[in-house]
Parts: C-alpha cells; sequence; structure tokens
C-alpha cells in the first residue's frame, strides 16, 4: 500500500444504492487544476474513473463503483471555506429526495454566468455528483440516484 502515500485521507460515509452503509478514509490526490493543493472529494468523485479506493474503518480496502455511491458525505468540508467566492457564489438551499426514500436538506453555493444562475442550472451542471452542505457536513450526491430536488428558498 506504499503508492497512497501521497494521498491526503478524508473520513467518509458512503451510502450505496441498495442502502449498503461504508465508513472509511477516502484517498484525495493532487488536485489537477492547482496541483500544490489536494483534490476536493468533488473533484475526485466527478473524475472519469468508475472506482474510488475506500480504506475502510475495520481495516483493508474497498474499491466503491461510482456509480452505486448514492450519497457520501465527509465532515470538515465545508463549501464555505473559499471565502474569496463567497462574495459571487449564489447560496441556495435544497432538499434532496433519494430514490430509496431518503431525505437531506442544506445549502449549496455556486457560480454560474447571470443568465444561467437557477437551481436548475446548478443541479444540470456536468458531472454526476453535486454538493449539499450544513453547518456540519457537506453531501455529494449521485445525480442518477436522486428521485428529486426541491428548492427551498
Amino acid at each position: 500500500m506504499s503508492d497512497w502515500g501521497a494521498t491526503q485521507r478524508v473520513s467518509a460515509e458512503v451510502v450505496l444504492a441498495d442502502g449498503a452503509v461504508l465508513e472509511g478514509d477516502m484517498h484525495l490526490g493532487a488536485s489537477s487544476a492547482y496541483p500544490l493543493s489536494t483534490e476536493s472529494p468533488l473533484e475526485m468523485l466527478n473524475r472519469a474513473e468508475p472506482f474510488f479506493a475506500l480504506t475502510m474503518a475495520g481495516g483493508g480496502v474497498a474499491f466503491v463503483s461510482k456509480a452505486q455511491v448514492a450519497v457520501l458525505s465527509c465532515r470538515d468540508q465545508s463549501a464555505e471555506a473559499d471565502h474569496e467566492r463567497a462574495s459571487v457564489a449564489r447560496l441556495v438551499a435544497l432538499e434532496v429526495g433519494l430514490a430509496t426514500g431518503a431525505e437531506y436538506r442544506g445549502r449549496s453555493s455556486f457560480e454560474l454566468p447571470p443568465s444561467r444562475s437557477r437551481a436548475l442550472d446548478y443541479v444540470n451542471m456536468p458531472g454526476r455528483f453535486f454538493t449539499v452542505w450544513t453547518n456540519e457536513l457537506t453531501w455529494y450526491f449521485n445525480k442518477s440516484l436522486v428521485r428529486l430536488i426541491r428548492p427551498l428558498d
């Protein structure tokens, strides 16, 4: 496992499409946009590779299919962390309902052109995952396993 040394571990809870829950550490590599920093969980989830590595809380490693991840949650990954960009980002409250019936409420912030700055434009952006956060958690939702999204603003 020496090839994991260049990654940053981030604790995560993964809820799969069938409802199974996995807990462990994701391994995030260097950011493609900023090589001196680490990629975000969203960047990792939206990369083309179909699997990601999760070091299980009980030991061992699992290669998790991104297509089967309904929602991945992390602590201390708040989207509010980039204060410089917060002034130009749009903030929306969303309720996300999964195909399993689970519902989540939180906020999303995004930067889009003024002519395409609706919550619908945000969730229709490229990439298979999108982000919703609270003060305690950040959720990364698989768009293909979302039943509906309701803007709360």
